[in-house]
């Protein structure tokens, strides 16, 4: 069907439920699930689509559907960041009290590393079903060195975080939706969460036993 959702003329600015992109995506959804039924009835002009409330039992799907979406990003953000600032913490102790080579620290730093790629790799798989015409394109690595015990690779976690933190709001967390894909076809959103899942790998092998 194709149908290009503007936010509901009657949310008030600010409503999370308002991302054009998502919006448009879980009414697809709605529409597989449901069928091509009349969403908009008695229109018939795309003019009118966009001037009308929807079906209220498809706008209720989508407003749901919308409002999980960007809680799910939220906090799967948040934890990856979390962790990120503990993976840091952990490692400034360790170089502080010359035990980079203990087990334990070793443990905590794996743990935390497979935390964040598991976080950027569902990111990313969130992005690519909603987003499909993004596609990753070969990301930055860490450079190589003698820097104290993963400096490089934290820095380079906590720069491409950042990335990411500011590309999701760009395209989910934002009232509505005003960045164009095209914006994002270089080193995009999902280009930041595979080199976040990747250099997260890395430090496990690092820290492996």
């Amino acid at each position: 069907m194709g149908v290009v959702l503007a936010a509901p003329p009657d949310a008030p600015d600010g409503s999370r439920t308002g991302n054009i992109l998502l919006r448009e995506y879980f009414l697809q959804r709605y529409l597989e699930l449901h069928g091509e039924r009349d969403l908009f009835p008695s229109t018939t002009l795309p003019e009118e689509i966009r001037a009308r409330k929807m079906d209220p039992m498809a706008e209720r799907f989508v407003e749901v559907q919308v409002d999980q979406f960007i809680d799910d990003v939220e906090q799967k953000l948040g934890a990856m960041k979390s962790d990120v600032a503990e993976l840091e913490s952990v490692r400034r102790e360790a170089v502080s009290a010359r035990s980079t080579d203990a087990p334990a620290i070793r443990a905590r730093v794996r743990d935390l590393a497979k935390n964040v790629g598991d976080r950027a790799e569902d990111l990313f798989n969130m992005v690519a079903i909603v987003a499909i015409e993004l596609q990753p394109k070969n990301g930055p690595r860490p450079s190589s060195g003698s820097a104290d015990f993963l400096e490089n690779e934290l820095k380079f976690l906590e720069v491409q975080v950042g990335k990411a933190e500011a590309r999701l709001k760009a395209l989910f967390l934002a009232p509505t939706h005003t960045v164009g894909l095209d914006e994002l076809r270089g080193d995009n959103v999902l280009t930041e969460l595979k080199a976040i899942e990747q250099v997260s790998n890395d430090i496990k092998k690092k820290t492996a036993p």
